[in-house]
């Protein structure tokens, strides 16, 4: 006759439990598996959603701000480029030596710059081609403002010319340079404003005109009769830097 000791006694009583437990149905385990796998699933998608709602909350709070920095960007970056040509046009008119004409057009986007003396127009010179069939490349001025952007006449309070600017269409100079352009075509059939000449002497036209985008801000761009001076402001009080 055996007698059973106190571990044996315990192993005895811990066999069923072993047994049951080792036992479980596969099935009812792996549903248990799959409940737990789709209520993670569900709360995973629910945090998707709220940071989906939350993302598009705070773009539309941004994108007015973003439209905003850009529409400034565009339009600072256009009164620059023609800030640059007009400076650009003084030195060749200085370099050349010859009058120029700097020319944009009202309402739209076109602006150029371009010789027009006779002299400078009639022969092979710093301002032509060796064959003297067109503008000499970096000679010129000629570019057209992003499409948001206009150009905007302003009336002078100076004293009035002592004679009438040619307009484009009868001024000789003009229309033989323009012709000698490259691309003289897109130019050419623009309406354009009254010319700012730019002289050897490193004189020019009193002129003010502005840039303006379809928000209705803008730049002033002045420029300076005895100094040939370029100076350009910001909603008329700070100036563009």
């Amino acid at each position: 006759m055996h007698r059973l000791t106190p571990t044996a006694g315990l192993e005895a009583a811990r066999s069923p439990l072993r047994l049951l437990r080792a036992g479980a149905p596969a099935g009812r385990r792996q549903r248990h598996r799959r409940d737990r796998e789709n209520g993670r699933r569900s709360f995973t998608l629910l945090e998707l959603l709220l940071v989906i709602g939350i993302i598009m909350i705070c773009a539309g709070a941004v994108t007015p701000s973003v439209i905003g920095l850009l529409a400034n960007y565009h339009l600072k970056e256009g009164t620059q480029h023609v800030q640059a040509a007009l400076g650009a046009t003084r030195v060749h008119a200085i370099d050349a030596p010859s009058t120029y004409q700097f020319r944009f057009e009202p309402g739209g986007r076109h602006y150029v710059a371009l010789p027009t003396d006779n002299d400078a127009l009639g022969s092979p010179g710093p301002a032509l081609s060796s064959d003297g069939s067109s503008l000499a490349p970096g000679m010129y001025e000629a570019g057209i403002l992003p499409e948001t952007l206009s150009f905007q006449t302003v009336a002078s309070s100076g004293a009035p010319p002592e004679s009438a600017p040619l307009a484009a269409g009868s001024d000789p100079g003009w229309s033989s340079a323009i012709g000698r352009m490259p691309d003289s075509g897109e130019y050419a059939k623009c309406t354009w404003s009254a010319p700012i000449l730019f002289r050897a002497d490193g004189t020019a036209t009193d002129a003010t005109f502005e840039i303006v985008d379809t928000r209705g801000a803008g730049y002033r761009i002045t420029v300076r009769e005895v100094t040939g001076e370029i100076f350009v402001h910001a909603a008329e009080t700070e100036s563009l830097r």
